[in-house]
């Protein structure tokens, strides 16, 4: 084992905003790894699978709490990385402008402050496209471009604010620290949740698809964006963090992430080899087509391939396939629990019905009797419906079924309650 690499495997990597889209799989990456890994995130509770692979959970984690920060970072000593993925998408930044900068810019200097004030120098952030404005170039941009072009006009509040960070990591630079960034394009995957960006469009078009249904595309067709799968990305994240600092060339240490890129209409016409009769219109989002229209069409292989060692792997073909072949996979799934529950099959769910389907498949210690296993039981579809969205005596249909699979499980559900109630046994009987 070279000395680089025992000094990463002694030391720990903190993931702030580790719950996120990025933040899971990153973590998930550099466990596989051996990285230690300490997760932090605002959600007051954290994922098992994620806790699983960290040696320390923080949970209630608000970038905008300086003192918190401080506090945390001091309580976690032997961190030698630091990973800010604490910010909002580019839409969601349209959305709320200032509830972003507080969260993005304000967030920042306070992981950069507690940082100083513990001694650890590495921090690693993600940039994005939309840092690039209309007078970038449109074809294999390089990250350097924002470096030597720090005045340029990015078109959204989401890229001046990506700018700010540049500018609070190069200060803290020139204080001793070793910032690195990561240009993003879009981020593919095959999950079932994302969040509200301007290219997830993609991730919504394969999933109306595998659902049968139309797709109602929100910018034009014809304009070409650059996207990366996430298995690439953490790929290029990782080799980021563990280049040694000789080997990072670019002004900054700053590199773009490439994966590839595609139009609207070459994706739905991969997704019609998996779906021949798949339709779509347009209906254009204001936000999403602006920024589609402002951000390039690829970005440049040649500085992450000789510094990182990076290169993508996964084309458009591939992405495709695999992405729909997991909906179509979870699909499957979600339909299956529904016919058990739905007893008389009338394509809805009661209460009674999620009473009497949960009493079957709950399995409890012997030692519980029935009317306590009767009060459990009531309590979870309580919950179900309450997650769900829908009132106490109301149905559920499967789109809303389904819909609501998407980010949990009847199994993840009463996993999650066992626990909080501490019920060792209880489970399920299937």
């Amino acid at each position: 084992m070279g000395l680089q690499r025992f000094i990463w495997l002694s030391m720990s990597t903190l993931v702030i905003g580790a719950a996120g889209a990025v933040g899971t799989r990153l973590v998930k990456a550099l466990a596989r790894r051996g990285h230690k890994v300490v997760i932090a995130d605002r959600l007051p509770r954290l994922p098992e699978s994620l806790k699983e692979k960290s040696i320390k959970a923080i949970p209630n984690v608000d970038v905008r709490d300086a003192a918190g920060i401080l506090k945390l970072m001091k309580d976690t000593p032997g961190i030698e990385t630091v990973w800010n993925l604490a910010a909002p998408l580019s839409v969601e930044t349209a959305l709320d402008p200032a509830i972003a900068e507080e969260v993005t810019i304000g967030g920042m200097k306070n992981v950069l402050n507690a940082m100083h004030q513990t001694g650890v120098r590495r921090i690693c952030f993600t940039d994005s496209i939309g840092s690039f404005g209309a007078a970038a170039p449109r074809d294999q941009v390089k990250a350097r471009w924002l470096v030597e072009n720090p005045d340029q006009d990015p078109g959204s509040d989401y890229g001046r604010q990506k700018r700010g960070n540049r500018e609070l990591m190069k200060d803290f630079a020139a204080a001793g620290g070793d910032p690195r960034w990561a240009v993003l394009p879009g981020v593919l995957h095959s999950e079932a949740v994302w969040g509200q960006g301007t290219t997830e469009y993609a991730l919504e078009a394969m999933q109306a698809a595998a659902r049968d249904e139309d797709f109602v595309c929100p910018i034009e067709t014809d304009v070409v964006m650059p996207m990366v799968y996430v298995s690439d990305l953490m790929r290029g994240m990782v080799n980021l963090q563990e280049a040694s600092e000789a080997d990072l060339k670019e002004p900054e240490r700053g590199y773009c992430i490439p994966g590839l890129s595609f139009s609207a209409t070459q994706l739905f016409a991969e997704i019609r080899r998996h779906k021949p009769d798949f339709k779509t219109s347009i209906e254009l989002n204001e936000n999403m087509n602006k920024f589609a229209k402002l951000w390039p069409n690829s970005l440049s292989k040649k500085e992450p391939q000789e510094d990182l060692g990076y290169l993508p792997r996964i084309g458009l073909r591939e992405m495709v396939a695999h992405c729909m072949i997991a909906h179509e996979e979870r699909l499957s799934r979600s339909r299956v629990v529904f016919r058990l529950a739905d007893a008389n099959g009338d394509g809805l769910l009661t209460k009674q019905k999620m009473i009497d389907f949960v009493t079957e498949i709950l399995y409890v210690p012997d030692a519980m009797d029935e009317q306590a296993k009767k009060v459990l039981v009531e309590d979870l579809v309580d919950r179900f419906y309450e997650d769900i969205g829908a009132g106490s005596a109301g149905t559920i249909s499967y789109s809303e079924f389904h819909n609501w699979t998407k980010r949990n499980t009847i199994c993840n559900m009463i996993e999650a309650y066992s626990l909080e109630k501490n019920l060792v046994g209880t489970g399920l009987a299937m």
